[in-house]
């Protein structure tokens, strides 16, 4: 169900043209890490002591998904003046 879901998300992010999905999962959560990276996720970072939960600070990793589908090497770069 939630490889269903999310894929899901993934294709209307797509259809709405959203080139970057970005997920941060607690880390001991390792079925929805393991999901995430199914699903064409990769870990791209970690914050330490980020989460908080029922009084227990968690460390958080972050993760995003680029899309092969919109997006792209022809984005518009931006510089700074």
């Amino acid at each position: 169900m939630g490889t269903t879901l999310l894929n899901a998300l993934i294709a209307a992010s797509e259809d709405e043209a959203y080139w970057t999905l970005q997920a941060q999962i607690i880390a001991g959560n390792a079925a929805s890490r393991a999901l995430h990276l199914k699903c064409g996720f990769r870990e791209v970072g970690y914050r330490e002591r980020y989460g908080h939960i029922d009084d227990v600070w968690h460390d958080v990793v972050l993760m995003e998904r680029r899309s092969a589908e919109t997006g792209g090497p022809d984005l518009p770069t931006r510089t700074c003046s």
